[in-house]
């Protein structure tokens, strides 16, 4: 079971979303047919990623989950552009790429490190900024320069990436889970993503 599909991707977010759940549940709710569904979750319990019970389905090892996810669908992959603007912190460098896209109509929606930053009060910061462009032939008239701030751009290889994003402060940010991901597929996040996953999903569990 390759997690790059679309579908197969769909099923993954929710069952990281709601680690004790049913195939009926998850079809209905993912509106994925049940018979892909059964089958996904037994690829899954082969790995031990989850175990399958009468009438339930228990996520039991969400950090394996993640190393599965993060080999299908390759991070690398998705990285359209890196480059640097004329900004010295993230909070600088976030603010000229949103007034760009808001002035020029551009869908856009961060994720990473800059994202986590905006809804987890205690993340791990990294001097990085990961954003979502669908063409990044857009970004033509966009000033650069040699700032402090990496800015690396990603293709939205789904179509949920922009359906999913939310403001928050007016900036538009990658639904929860997505982040969470791209924190854990890239490499450099992959502390960042288990601290705020645990906090999130599984703070009452015994480690």
């Amino acid at each position: 079971m390759n997690f790059k599909s679309l579908k197969s991707y769909r099923i993954a977010k929710y069952l990281l979303n709601n680690r004790i759940s049913s195939q009926t549940k998850i079809s209905n709710e993912t509106e994925i047919a049940i018979g892909y569904v059964n089958e996904v979750l037994h690829d899954l319990a082969d790995l031990d990623i989850v175990k399958i019970g009468y009438g339930k389905t228990t996520l039991i090892d969400y950090a394996k989950f993640l190393d599965k996810i993060s080999m299908d669908r390759s991070f690398k992959k998705n990285i359209k552009k890196t480059f640097r603007l004329p900004t010295l912190s993230i909070v600088e460098t976030e603010n000229m790429l949103k007034r760009y896209c808001n002035i020029n109509k551009i869908d856009y929606a961060f994720s990473g490190f800059s994202a986590l930053r905006h809804f987890y009060v205690y993340h791990i910061s990294y001097p990085l900024v990961h954003i979502y462009i669908q063409n990044t032939d857009d970004l033509i008239g966009l000033e650069q320069g040699e700032g402090a701030i990496p800015v690396v751009v990603l293709k939205p290889d789904r179509p949920d990436i922009f359906l999913n994003s939310f403001l928050i402060n007016d900036v538009s940010i990658c639904e929860k889970m997505q982040v969470i991901i791209d924190l854990y597929s890239s490499g450099l996040g992959r502390d960042a993503a288990i601290k705020y996953y645990r906090d999130m999903k599984w703070s009452n569990e015994i480690y």
